[in-house]
């Protein structure tokens, strides 16, 4: 309320913008005179950036106060803009913080994230202003939620930018859970990126031929549990597994036994319309390792190239992802189809792509 008060007072005193006064009372100089650092983040790390921006504001020896912004939606506009100090009748204004609850662990869990606001961080090496704002456009690939930095040494601008990343990837709320840009595999998705509850499975729930369950685990379950010893002996760690057979056979059921038995991977799952988020599952997959991306029926994307002449966008993306990881990479793709005969042989049957093809046929007479 009384940062509130004071930009009231100076606007009236001079018709000028009462957040650029704010931010030239904090920053002790016309904040147009200081160079700004930005960066973004895809809209579903959202969370992520807000739990990284808290653990950095609590650090010791840091304050901060919190300006809320009005007049944001559907206007572009930068911290730089605000730092003009002419005023816009219609243009951003200081008013209450407008917050929104995003999905930040299964069963509802949820965190508070800011919409649009300025931090006015004050630490022993000085003050800096902050500007967190929410990207426009909805879905995992829509706007970026973005935070731009001013303060007098442009080098600590850009420094508090790596700080925060680097907060919002230690303290991602993804990491270890399972994670969903499909409408629905374990459970209802009312989310672009919703979190489900890891299945817990016994053995015996699996009905397969005997020794394809011990395979299966074998290739992505064992070769994270013994990273450290591959790793030092020179081995991949990337690898692909391809579950096929006719409908209703198993293939779900037994993905689902493995991310019980991988208790801390980071999951990313997807199905149906979402096949095309297949960089940001990647990217997620990457940067929380050890971690497996599942695709559900991935002949969707990944028919042979013959059958359909013309482009093949999620095709090419799905083997630039798949190639683009290192070897040394802890990433398991697991990938389901009922129709292996459609597949892409240069996803279905390269090394290095798709090791390994289980088929989950029909049960015989013993099972």
């Amino acid at each position: 309320m009384r940062i509130r008060g004071r930009a009231v007072r100076a606007a009236r005193a001079d018709e000028g913008s009462p957040l650029a006064s704010l931010l030239a009372e904090h920053l002790g100089r016309r904040p147009s005179s200081l160079s700004v650092v930005g960066a973004n983040w895809p809209p579903y790390d959202h969370v992520n950036v807000q739990v990284g921006l808290e653990h950095w504001l609590g650090e010791t020896g840091r304050s901060h106060a919190l300006v809320g912004i009005t007049g944001f939606e559907h206007r572009m506009f930068t911290l730089a803009d605000l730092a003009r100090p002419v005023r816009d009748p219609f243009g951003p204004g200081v008013g209450s913080v407008s917050m929104l609850s995003v999905a930040s662990g299964p069963d509802g869990a949820a965190h508070p994230v800011v919409r649009c606001a300025l931090y006015l961080v004050s630490d022993a090496a000085g003050p800096l202003a902050l500007l967190v704002r929410q990207g426009q456009d909805r879905g995992p690939v829509g706007a970026q939620v973005s935070v731009e930095v001013a303060g007098p040494d442009p080098e600590r601008s850009s420094a508090a930018i790596g700080e925060i990343r680097e907060a919002a990837l230690v303290h991602n709320v993804f990491r270890g859970q399972v994670v969903s840009f499909g409408s629905e595999m374990f459970g209802p998705d009312q989310a672009p990126l919703g979190f489900q509850r890891r299945p817990s499975l016994p053995p015996d729930a699996l009905v397969l031929p005997g020794g394809t369950l011990e395979m299966v685990e074998q290739h992505v379950v064992g070769i994270t549990r013994r990273r450290e010893e591959l790793r030092a002996a020179g081995q991949h760690l990337k690898r692909g597994i391809l579950l096929h057979g006719p409908p209703g056979t198993g293939k779900t059921h037994t993905v689902r036994y493995l991310l019980g038995r991988l208790e801390n991977a980071t999951v990313v799952v997807l199905s149906g319309e979402a096949l095309g988020a297949i960089g940001p599952a990647c990217s997620i997959a990457r940067a929380l390792q050890p971690s497996v991306v599942v695709v559900e029926d991935v002949d969707l994307i990944a028919e042979q190239r013959g059958m359909h002449p013309g482009q093949h966008p999620l095709l090419f993306r799905l083997l630039n992802e798949m190639d683009g990881l290192g070897e040394d990479v802890d990433v398991a793709f697991v990938l389901t189809t009922n129709r292996a005969d459609l597949l892409e042989p240069a996803l279905a049957a390269r090394p290095g792509r798709v090791d390994q093809a289980v088929e989950i046929s029909l049960p015989d007479s013993a099972a």
